[in-house]
Order: C-alpha cells, then sequence, then structure tokens
C-alpha cells in the first residue's frame, strides 16, 4: 500500500516502486489522502479564472483524480486500485493537529481493509504540510490496528535547509524511468507551470527510508521483496 497526499506523489515518488511490485505479481493499493483540489494557480492558468470557489475545487478535484487513475494505469495498475479518501487538500497538518478522529477512524479502515504487508508513507521530515500530517496518520492508525508491516517512507518536497533522503535506493531500469515519466506526465494539470520540476523526479532510482514503525511480522508465502541498496 503506497499512501499519496495528493495525485501526483504516487508517480513522483514510487512510478518505479509501483513497477517493480506488479512485475513480481504483487496486490498494489494506493491510497490518496486528497484530491488535490487547493491547487489554485495550475487552476488560474489553466481555466483562466481568479476567483476559485467550493464549486470550482470541486471541479478541479476530480480532474485531478482522474490524472490519477490515468498515472496508475500507466504504471500497470487497473483503475480500481486506487482510494481516494477526500480529505482537504493542504489542510491535513491542521486535522493532525487537532488528533481529528474521524480522520483517524478512516486511515485505520483503509488499513484494517487491505493489511498491507509493505506500507510506503510520506517522509516525516518532508516540507509540505500534508505530508507529515498523513506520516503521523498513518502512525496512529498502524498502533491503532496493532498491525505491522514494513513501512518505508519517501521524500518529494525537501526544501533548502534539508537533507537529501538517505536510506534504500530502488534502480530503475531505462523501460521503467521512461514508464514513469509517462506517469508523471498523466497529471497534465501539474504540467502547466511546474513540468520541469517535476519530470526531474523520473530518475534511474528511488530512495525509500525505513521507518521506526511496528516491525513487520513473517507471513506465510511469497512476500513481495524489493531489490534495495543501502546508501
Amino acid at each position: 500500500m503506497i499512501l499519496a497526499p495528493h495525485p501526483d506523489d504516487e508517480a513522483l515518488a514510487a512510478g518505479g516502486l509501483i513497477q517493480h511490485a506488479v512485475a513480481k505479481g504483487a496486490a498494489v493499493r494506493v491510497v490518496f489522502a486528497t484530491d488535490g483540489d487547493n491547487n489554485p494557480w495550475p487552476q488560474r492558468w489553466l481555466e483562466r479564472r481568479w476567483v476559485i470557489g467550493p464549486e470550482g475545487r470541486g471541479r478541479w478535484g476530480v480532474r485531478r483524480q482522474e490524472e490519477a487513475r490515468h498515472s496508475l494505469t500507466t504504471l500497470g495498475l487497473k483503475e480500481d486500485g486506487a482510494d481516494f479518501l477526500g480529505f482537504p487538500d493542504a489542510g491535513l497538518a491542521r486535522l493532525w493537529a487537532q488528533r481529528d478522529g474521524p480522520v483517524l477512524a478512516a486511515f485505520a479502515r483503509t488499513l484494517a481493509s487491505w493489511a498491507p504487508s509493505w506500507l510506503i508513507v510520506p517522509s516525516a521530515r518532508d516540507s509540505h504540510p500534508d505530508h507529515p500530517a498523513v506520516y503521523h496518520f498513518a502512525q496512529s492508525a498502524l498502533v491503532q490496528t496493532g498491525q505491522a508491516p514494513a513501512v518505508y517512507s519517501y521524500l518529494i518536497h525537501r526544501g533548502w535547509f534539508r537533507p537529501p533522503a538517505e536510506g534504500c535506493r530502488l534502480a530503475l531500469t531505462a523501460t521503467q524511468q521512461e514508464t514513469k515519466l509517462r506517469a508523471i506526465l498523466c497529471h497534465e494539470t501539474q504540467m502547466a507551470l511546474s513540468r520541469s520540476r517535476f519530470t526531474a523526479y523520473a530518475q534511474a532510482e528511488e530512495i525509500f527510508t525505513p521507518e521506526p514503525l511496528p516491525a513487520p511480522e513473517k507471513a506465510a508465502g511469497t512476500v513481495f521483496q524489493p531489490a534495495f541498496s543501502s546508501t
């Protein structure tokens, strides 16, 4: 299971990992915490409007959901391989600060229903407030449900004062790298103002950091194991 705060994080952070998992026959679920609807500058640019009200944000969120589904099918998943929790874009940090019960319950239900053996979460060190919030909600949901998957995090928004991510490196083939780029380009709304920044994530490797969440329990049968190498 991959937890993505917004549509596009799945491709930017784990487009290669998803391809590795699909190739190994692993079941993959991507859970989007928000629809990415509070994304005003690209929307203003593309829709040629300044004021964006609730109806406009809802329309934008639907569009970004469709882009995410297209991205996932590009990476080898079916369209129904995604869940959209619909929480407020740019509002998750506030909800975590309040320890919002319904939000935590939704994360707990999602994890309990899928019971992942591997959980990929945004980094608590990410400079976008929604990302650490998803990390903390996931951590609390794991404790609440008593699950113990292997947990790895990804860092997207580093900020000038934060060191680069360190951890385990997942190498991508040239074909996987090209497929990841095509998945990123599926997020057409984000290409309007940030194409070069987004496409730069289609690197030859992805980095995931082991997190001190509940230790994984050994499961019966074959479990997907990415070919990580240490940094």
